[in-house]
């Protein structure tokens, strides 16, 4: 038996049945959860969200997920690591030989994210959503798994080992950073949809606030609404163009952008502005 395949095998009982949660997952929940996917047909969810940083550990079969206006399929094997505030589409799709797809997610508290991220030096948010499943990542996962689902475990105890996933996060680079500022927020709001049709209204609601209080906020960063939508659009449209080779039309529509000459002069705006700035 291959390493790979042993490492799936030893997370396969917390995903032996679906158990998926019943309501919404707030982030005002002070312990994390564990929950487990499984379906033996091609299931999409449409308008997926995580209030809290999550990962999705998928055994068997594969996650099809379509967010920051692409669509990218991820095989067994993989941990995906969903940032707090994420938002998108998935598709669980069944292995064809065995005819399941199974999957365990895990979302963490605030205050354990913070800590993760004091023992690592600051970086920029990664946009890549996977990591490999590797040993020491499988025996986090299957730790703090058995915490979580004991129940009688002492919660500092729990935490710990929960705390461990993130130390695995970080020490890969995929622990997201968390937004410092207004400007981040928003960025990081539009930054998993940004084909959507965003509003001073529609965001302020989004982040609890109110439009006056958004704007104000904004103005204070010398910065505005306009301005963080569109050079989140734009840092998005120019990761879509390095990493997937697709035409500048596609990427207009994907990012929000109803005409691709509009999209291409403010493309050719923006990268003006860095050219005098240098």
């Amino acid at each position: 038996m291959s390493e790979s395949r042993l490492i799936l095998d030893r997370l396969r009982r917390f995903a032996a049945e679906d158990r998926r949660p019943c309501a919404p997952l707030t982030d005002r929940k002070a312990s994390s959860s564990l929950f487990s996917f499984v379906t033996h047909q091609r299931e999409r969810i449409a308008g997926a969200a995580f209030a809290r940083l999550s990962i999705v550990v998928i055994v068997e079969g594969a996650k099809e997920v379509i967010s920051m206006g692409r669509q990218q399929r991820f095989a067994a094997g993989t941990i995906l690591v969903l940032p707090g505030g994420w938002r998108g589409d998935v598709v669980n799709d069944p292995d064809p030989a065995s005819g399941a797809y199974r999957a365990i997610f895990i979302d963490f508290p605030e205050t354990l994210v913070r800590r993760a991220e004091s023992a690592f030096p600051p970086r920029l948010g990664p946009t890549r959503l996977d990591l490999a499943l590797d040993a020491a990542a499988a025996a986090a996962i299957r730790h703090a798994g058995d915490g979580i689902a004991d129940g009688d475990l002492p919660a500092l105890l729990v935490e710990h080992r929960v705390l461990e996933i993130l130390m695995v996060l970080g020490l890969g680079g995929a622990l997201p950073a968390r937004p410092e500022t207004t400007v981040d927020t928003v960025r990081a709001l539009v930054r998993w949809q940004p084909e959507r049709n965003w509003t001073a209204d529609l965001i302020a609601a989004e982040l609890g606030t109110s439009n006056a209080t958004l704007r104000r906020r904004l103005a204070q960063e010398n910065s505005s609404l306009r301005i963080a939508i569109a050079d989140e659009r734009m840092a998005v449209a120019e990761t879509m163009l390095a990493q997937d080779g697709i035409s500048l039309r596609e990427v207009a529509l994907a990012t929000g952008y109803r005409s691709p000459r509009r999209f291409a002069e403010r493309r050719r705006a923006v990268q003006d502005q860095i050219s005098d700035a240098l």
